[in-house]
């Protein structure tokens, strides 16, 4: 599967009647285990960073950014990388950057 647009997931959840889990990421490692417990279950998932997250990572969103995305790109379930809660024109063109949908 691997990284989807978060459109695309909200469609297919709608479609199918389903719910469509979304969770914060903070650390790599929360990226990890998100993932593995997706894959587990076998069911798409949304890895969300926010804004504060890339605050608390010295507001740079390159390094959890790119490792969220290569999670999800890595994944055998369809995984979105969102940009929850953001508020910065320009934080906006890094997360599209960076390759979150």
């Amino acid at each position: 599967m691997s990284l989807i647009p978060i459109l695309e997931l909200m469609s297919d959840a709608r479609r199918g009647g389903l719910g469509l889990v979304a969770l914060n990421v903070i650390l790599l490692e929360h990226a990890e285990a998100i993932v593995e417990a997706a894959e587990d279950c076998g069911l798409p998932t949304v890895l969300q960073v926010s804004e504060n997250t890339i605050k608390y990572h010295q507001g740079r969103i390159r390094p959890i950014g790119s490792a969220c995305v290569a999670i999800a790109a890595s994944a055998s379930v369809p995984v979105a990388v969102h940009l929850d809660h953001a508020t910065s024109p320009a934080l906006w063109q890094s997360a599209y950057e960076v390759g979150f949908g």
